[in-house]
């Protein structure tokens, strides 16, 4: 897939060093389509949780963000490539990860299942026998995976899961009557029903699991130099800030090891 790629070169957070020049920029891989985490504004610019997040974590090593966005699923196979320097898109810290990259967490995320309000399915055990839109390779796809071989040990109709390569995808197979239900983190589907009434949640604060930027395991120096920069927004107040700006006060951490 083509990637695409937009700078990112205003400082996106109070206290920040002066903006890098273009020489200096770091090529950032990320999925522009999982609002709030990263999306276009309507100049076609990289904004959300992420690229403000990382965004400001390169202007704190004196360089500035380039962002390139892919399919969710191609990010770790692209890092390893060294198409960028770095992924930093909503991706859970998971053994499996962990095992190809070197993950540095930044933010706190657990998942929410949401459907039509006419539904009757309530909690994770209502989607045995239905189906449910996911994005592909995300933590919540395990989440369902993990659903669906509960209700078949308990005798009930496995979770009919439709994954898709990006989450406006995912979600529109909700809109449309395609599936019962979608999954994605708590602040995506906030996101989301602000966007489209006429849903609720299920099911909320599922898994609560700790997200990570992903660094090559031959970079480990960029991973600790990610730890300092973020060591000295919580000290500084702008890692605060930047929660409050995207309304996620309850998923910041207080350490980055």
């Amino acid at each position: 897939m083509l990637a695409k790629a937009v700078m990112l070169a205003t400082a996106l957070g109070a206290g920040l060093a002066t903006a890098a020049t273009a020489d200096e920029t770091i090529q950032i891989g990320t999925s522009l389509t999982q609002m709030p985490w990263g999306f276009y504004d309507q100049d076609q610019k990289p904004t959300g949780i992420d690229p403000a997040f990382c965004g400001a974590l390169a202007q704190k090593l004196g360089r500035t963000a380039e962002f390139v966005s892919l399919d969710f699923k191609g990010l770790i196979p692209a890092l390893q490539a060294k198409r960028f320097e770095a992924v930093c898109a909503a991706m859970y810290i998971t053994p499996e990860r962990e095992a190809a990259i070197l993950m540095v967490p930044y933010i706190k995320a657990s998942q929410t299942v949401v459907a039509k309000d006419a539904t009757d399915m309530d909690g994770l055990g209502g989607l045995c026998g239905h189906s449910a839109s996911v994005l592909q390779g995300s933590g919540s796809l395990k989440v369902l995976q993990e659903t669906s071989a509960e209700c078949t040990a308990a005798g009930k109709p496995e979770v009919q899961i439709q994954s898709f390569d990006s989450q406006p995808v995912a979600m529109r197979a909700l809109e449309n009557g395609s599936v019962d239900a979608f999954i994605a983190t708590d602040s995506l589907v906030s996101y989301y029903m602000k966007q489209s009434p006429g849903l609720k949640k299920i099911a909320t604060g599922i898994k609560p699991a700790i997200l990570g930027i992903g660094v090559p395991k031959d970079n480990p120096e960029l991973a600790e130099k990610l730890r300092t920069a973020l060591g000295e927004m919580k000290a500084d107040g702008s890692y605060a800030k930047l929660l409050a700006d995207w309304d996620i006060t309850s998923a910041g951490l207080d350490s980055f090891e």
